[in-house]
């Protein structure tokens, strides 16, 4: 009888130690390359999701679809009350210092202050709607009052978010926004086209309600296994006065973000009709999935950096700095030459009209290239304490993209409103730069670090 050849179990077993022991002594690294796989995966998972929505709702309930989408991004990155950044601060120095009852005081209080402030949200929200509301727009409540019931869910995964990724536990605290989430959505969509449910933004909003919800418990039952195995037990200790102290600040620039990344969706709601504003959150939706890149790298870099500045190694600093950058800028620039590559198809996707954005994408590209010309400068600042200035570039970014977008969208329609979140991109951008250059003598722009090394060695 002859044996069948196959692996050696000895060298399948040792080749799992090596993975395992690199993945304990570069835990960074390899939290930065899981953060980029998430991310990756997240971005065809959440194309080949609105590809479905669109095609099952069509143009024009696709359009209401995305409005009241776009209002839970919106108001969610208000409603944690910057307790996600704190939360990622706060919860490695407490348990280093071994305050687990801090720590563990910090997780349930953040949890609370998640639920409780969205929640109150949420029923203004509501409210506002059935009081207020415009007769033109009805068909807008519905969608958006479930969008509003989203935000607790929403606001909770976001939050814990921060804390997983702050203790390292990165595949439990993002597998279930970026992953779960919308693969929950791809398959409700599926079943629902299945049995043949009617095709409508309010369906469409309660598919997004019930994969939130999951998302949300799914995270939660995963972080509190690894709170149980990595944290002994402690009773809760609660410092709210010091909390907000340090979150609300970092709520500034968080809402800021959440701004340029979304006024331009709502406020072509106010000018153009629903079924233009799902074009264009198809052609923008797309063309930004070259931001996850940007997500990533600072995953990774962003503990080094913060080293390298505190310990007052201006080699290292630059080196690290000078890496961050590139690694963002050249994998951004082949995603988004690859996505304009094959855009005009890509958009046919969603429904043969959708390519009337195709040329928005040009535009907004070009936005994107800039800012990934600097590096995750977000990131690069606040690491080295300079959230004022971020805090600036950023709040300076939103009122280009908020007034740009009012003062462009009546005269250029949705052509406007890609001009205007392009320019915003670049003024952060540019303003980071200015940034990092006054306050630390650093060139954030790509290759200008090794520029100025051959100029130095040419003289």
């Amino acid at each position: 009888m002859i044996e069948a050849r196959g692996a050696n179990p000895n060298f399948l077993r040792g080749a799992l130690d090596v993975l395992w022991n690199s993945r304990t002594a570069h835990a960074a690294s390899w939290s930065g390359i899981s953060a980029f796989a998430v991310r990756a995966v997240s971005a065809a998972l959440l194309f080949v999701t609105q590809v479905a929505l669109a095609r099952w709702m069509g143009a024009s309930e696709y359009g209401l679809f995305v409005t009241a989408w776009t209002s839970v991004l919106l108001l969610g990155g208000v409603t944690h009350l910057g307790f996600n950044v704190a939360m990622m601060r706060l919860g490695p120095q407490y348990h280093a210092g071994g305050e687990h009852g801090r720590f563990r005081g910090l997780l349930n209080g953040g949890r609370v202050v998640a639920l409780m402030s969205a929640t109150v949200i949420a029923a203004v929200g509501i409210a506002v709607i059935y009081l207020f509301h415009i007769e033109e727009r009805m068909a807008l409540a519905v969608p958006l009052a479930l969008g509003l019931l989203c935000l607790p869910a929403y606001t909770l995964t976001d939050v814990q978010d921060g804390l997983g990724r702050g203790q390292g536990w990165t595949l439990e605290a993002i597998v279930p926004p970026y992953i779960v989430r919308p693969l929950a959505m791809l398959l409700l969509v599926t079943g629902v086209v299945g049995i043949g449910l009617t095709s409508s933004a309010v369906a469409g909003m309660g598919i997004a309600l019930a994969a939130t919800v999951v998302a949300a418990v799914l995270q939660t039952l995963l972080i509190e296994k690894r709170l149980a195995e990595s944290v002994p037990r402690a009773e809760p200790q609660y410092a709210f006065r010091k909390w907000f102290g340090i979150s609300l600040p970092l709520l500034v620039g968080g809402v800021c973000e959440i701004v340029i990344q979304n006024a331009d969706v709502l406020l072509l709601n106010l000018f153009r009709p629903s079924e233009e504003i799902g074009h264009y959150f198809a052609a923008a939706k797309t063309t930004g999935l070259a931001l996850f890149v940007l997500y990533a790298v600072g995953t990774a870099y962003a503990g080094r950096i913060a080293a390298a500045h505190a310990l007052g190694d201006r080699r290292e600093l630059e080196s690290l700095v000078d890496t961050a950058v590139r690694w963002t800028f050249i994998p951004a620039s082949v995603v988004i030459l690859g996505i304009l590559a094959v855009g005009y198809p890509v958009l046919m996707q969603f429904g043969e009209t959708f390519t009337d954005a195709y040329p928005l994408m040009f535009i907004l590209a070009a936005g994107l290239l800039v800012k990934a010309a600097m590096g995750p400068s977000e990131v690069i600042l606040n690491m080295m304490g300079h959230q004022r200035a971020t805090a600036i570039s950023l709040g300076v970014a939103a009122v280009v993209a908020v007034v740009l977008n009012l003062v462009l969208v009546p005269l250029l329609g949705v052509s406007g409103a890609a001009v205007a979140t392009a320019s915003a991109f670049v003024t952060m951008a540019l303003m980071n730069w200015f940034a990092v250059r006054r306050l630390e003598g650093l060139n954030l722009f790509v290759g200008a670090h090794r520029w100025r090394g051959r100029q130095s060695a040419v003289s």
